[in-house]
C-alpha cells in the first residue's frame, strides 16, 4: 500500500521550494506552475514518507522520474520473485514471418490464396 506524505511534511517541502513567493522545482530549479511532491527514493522501493525523502518536482521533471521509478519497481519485483523461487509462465513464441502481400494481386485475390 502506498504511503502518502503527511500534511505537515508537504507544507515543509513547499516552504523549502519557495523563494520570493514563487515555487521552484527542486531538481532542475525552474519555476513550477504545476508540481508534485514526490519520494526521492520511490515508495515501491521502500522509500519512507519523511521530509528527507520528499522533493517538489515540476511537471518538467516529474514525468521522467515517474517513468524511471515504475521501471525500477517492476525490476525489483521480478528480482524478488526470482529470489523466492517463483517462475514466470513460459510464453509461446510468436510467429516471426513478416507479412508480404503477393505482388500484383488485389486484396480479394490475396484473401482467396489463404
Amino acid at each position: 500500500m502506498r504511503k502518502e506524505f503527511s500534511r505537515a511534511t508537504k507544507v515543509q517541502v513547499i516552504k523549502r521550494a519557495t523563494r520570493d513567493y514563487v515555487i521552484y522545482c527542486e531538481k532542475c530549479g525552474l519555476p513550477a506552475r504545476r508540481w508534485q511532491i514526490d519520494h526521492m527514493r520511490a515508495d515501491g522501493l521502500m522509500g519512507e514518507p519523511t521530509l528527507e525523502n520528499a522533493q517538489l518536482l515540476g511537471e518538467c521533471c516529474y514525468k521522467g522520474k515517474n517513468a524511471a521509478d515504475a521501471g525500477a519497481i517492476a525490476l525489483a519485483k521480478r528480482q524478488e520473485a526470482y529470489h523466492l523461487g517463483a517462475k514466470q509462465k513460459r510464453r509461446k513464441p510468436k510467429d516471426r514471418t513478416p507479412y508480404r502481400p503477393a505482388a500484383g494481386k488485389t486484396r480479394l485475390q490475396r484473401e482467396w490464396d489463404l
